[in-house]
């Protein structure tokens, strides 16, 4: 931030914060990089209790944690102090105590720029909130109670508002997300647009810049300009960010990562490299926690974890890793099962001292039943049933399972509380419109288990299947429009053009994928199994390959090169130019999709083991 003189101003215009209350700098000018203090003036009529706090938002490297600070009484209002980061141009604010949200202006939350009060510096500020909204509306909703419109065409929308009033906007940095933004909307346009800031990008003498001028480049598929930009950066910027970047993801990619490989390039990267973010660092620290856990070295494993930037990402690691070795359902053999089991415990254990520490310890809940589903998994797995009984029976008491949660719920209930109980609570579930072929099938299991009437199951059965159905069908009527699936001819590996026209007759299963996708490259064991228990069936599995950058015979290339050294035997289609996966209106990868005989969507996101009932279902009819 440029530390010349700067004002908290309360923007007043076309593009402005419009506020019932207030909330003002006390003082004239703020101390960068200090505490500084704030006065709030309520509305009239709105009564503040003791002890209420205000709670700010803010983006800082796409951390919106934010702060709170206690409000003091003061003659002319309230007073709190604050201390944010340097670079922060903007906050947005809110009044709480404990989880009730006291005053939010509305339910537009109290906007404080920092700025010289120059028009530049208003226009940033203003783009500054603008961003926040599109990058955090879910945190400014859920921690602020603040209602405000989120949608592309909307944040569009106020882009333009603001180049409308400040048009030398269009020439800052941020004009790049713009782009992004409005591309889907309009492409063969905003590919002009993005060419020419690209070009403009090219020209300016600053690191920041020639990086957004090689990613237009990039999107754009105009590699070769893309490499001399590149080139450009790395003669005159050799430890600047891009290279930070480059030594990163050299790092991230190598498989083969030892200790002392890990302990290397971390001391190297950070002793070439400058204001490197803890996030980099985290990854390096959870690499070492990685070998650390495979090899059992606890000891280590709680050094590490203890130079981490948050114990919550610790967790987090521990909850993943645990979560890979149970198997992630009931059936699946797990793995390492002792370990797997000293490990998600230990991702409850930090969550419970989070959350002791937090002033908000209930934004933790969701997170804490997540870590608790794995822990009963493994407990399951452990045939500890009783304690695995009790983690998840808890969640469902807090109606914090999702229907996977569910099923495991059903699972675990049968080996403690018995089939009749446990039949009682499957019929109930389905009867609510839980739609799992899973649950369906224990309950006939249980039928026979106990010498029931299998007609009354088939009963309980078809009305599901039919209510789950049409659930479905709406859902994927309100995506699409109609549950026709949309027709394409893309080339697979070995250059044939593959028509889903020509499919009708078979079942079809579409998954969206791509090369740097983690959790894509994860499922694919999973999915291998399916296409070869499937092979000599009416079933085609087509892997769409989406969202890759370079010219198309790299993009084929480097596809080619990962099928091959994984052995896998997936017919792959490439949608380059991403026009398919846009009109699937695909919004994260891995993305399944299932197509019956009659070329209809009638699953869309379904998990592996529910895409087996429902083909199981479909080759049936």
């Amino acid at each position: 931030m440029n530390k010349s003189v700067m004002l908290l101003f309360l923007v007043c215009c076309n593009v402005a914060f419009s506020q019932i209350g207030k909330l003002y700098l006390k003082d004239s000018k703020i101390k960068i990089g200090k505490e500084n203090t704030y006065v709030y003036q309520p509305p009239k009529g709105v009564e503040i209790p003791n002890g209420a706090k205000v709670r700010v938002l803010y983006n800082n490297d796409f951390d919106f944690t934010g702060a709170t600070a206690p409000l003091i009484k003061k003659t002319n209002g309230y007073e709190f102090s604050l201390k944010v980061t340097d670079s922060t141009k903007y906050f947005v604010a809110a009044i709480i105590d404990g989880k009730q949200v006291i005053d939010n202006n509305q339910n537009k939350g109290y906007d404080a720029c920092l700025n010289s009060s120059n028009p530049n510096d208003i226009a940033k500020c203003a783009i500054a909130r603008i961003d926040l909204i599109n990058y955090a509306n879910n945190t400014l909703t859920s921690k602020l109670n603040l209602k405000l419109d989120s949608k592309p065409e909307s944040i569009i929308a106020e882009y333009n508002k603001v180049y409308a009033k400040y048009p030398m906007m269009k020439e800052d940095k941020s004009y790049n997300n713009y782009l992004y933004i409005k591309e889907p909307f309009d492409k063969e346009k905003t590919k002009v647009e993005m060419l020419s800031f690209a070009q403009k990008c090219a020209k300016k003498n600053s690191e920041d810049y020639l990086l957004i001028a090689a990613r237009l480049y990039g999107t754009l598929k105009m590699t070769d300009e893309k490499k001399q930009v590149e080139d450009q950066i790395t003669a005159k910027y050799p430890n600047g960010n891009f290279e930070s970047s480059k030594f990163f993801f050299d790092f991230a990619n190598n498989p083969d990562k030892t200790e002392a490989y890990i302990l290397e390039r971390l001391n190297l990267y950070t002793t070439r490299f400058s204001n490197v973010l803890p996030i980099y660092k985290d990854y390096f620290y959870q690499s070492l926690l990685k070998i650390y856990v495979t090899n059992k070295d606890f000891q280590k494993m709680e050094q590490y974890e203890n130079l981490l930037s948050s114990k919550g990402k610790a967790a987090s690691f521990y909850n993943d890793y645990a979560w890979n070795l149970s198997g992630q359902d009931l059936v699946t053999p797990a793995k390492d099962i002792d370990t797997a089991e000293k490990i998600s415990k230990r991702s409850l254990d930090i969550l419970s001292d989070l959350q002791k520490q937090s002033d908000f310890p209930e934004e933790l809940n969701e997170t804490y039943n997540m870590y608790a589903d794995t822990y009963a998994l493994v407990l399951y797995k452990l045939n500890r049933f009783d304690e695995a009984f009790q983690y998840q029976d808890k969640l469902y008491q807090l109606g914090g399972l999702d229907t996977g949660g569910k099923e495991r719920y059903a699972g675990m209930m049968e080996k403690v509380k018995g089939p009749e109980i446990t039949k009682k609570y499957i019929e109930e579930e389905l009867s609510k419109g839980t739609n799992s072929r899973v649950l369906l099938a224990q309950l006939e299991t249980i039928y026979g288990k106990l010498n029931l009437p299998l007609d009354n199951f088939k009963a309980i059965k078809a009305k599901s299947i039919e209510t789950g159905n049409a659930n479905a069908k709406a859902d994927i009527v309100k995506k699409y429009g109609s549950t026709d699936a949309i027709k394409f001819s893309l080339k697979n590996l070995e250059g044939k053009v593959i028509n889903l026209s020509d499919l009708k007759g078979k079942v079809v299963v579409l998954d969206f994928w791509a090369t740097w996708c983690g959790p894509c490259k994860a499922s694919f064991p999973a999915m291998q199994d399916l296409v070869t228990k499937y092979k000599d069936k009416n079933v085609v599995f087509l892997f769409v390959n989406t969202w890759e950058k370079g010219k198309d015979n790299e993009t084929t290339e480097k596809v080619a090169t990962f099928i091959n050294d994984k052995k896998y035997s997936f017919n792959v289609v490439f949608d380059y130019d991403d026009a398919i996966t846009t009109k699937y209106k695909i919004e994260g990868i891995p993305t399944k999709i299932l197509i019956d005989k009659n070329g209809s969507v009638i699953a869309f996101g379904t998990s592996e083991q529910d895409l087996t009932h429902l083909i199981d279902e479909q080759l049936s009819l």
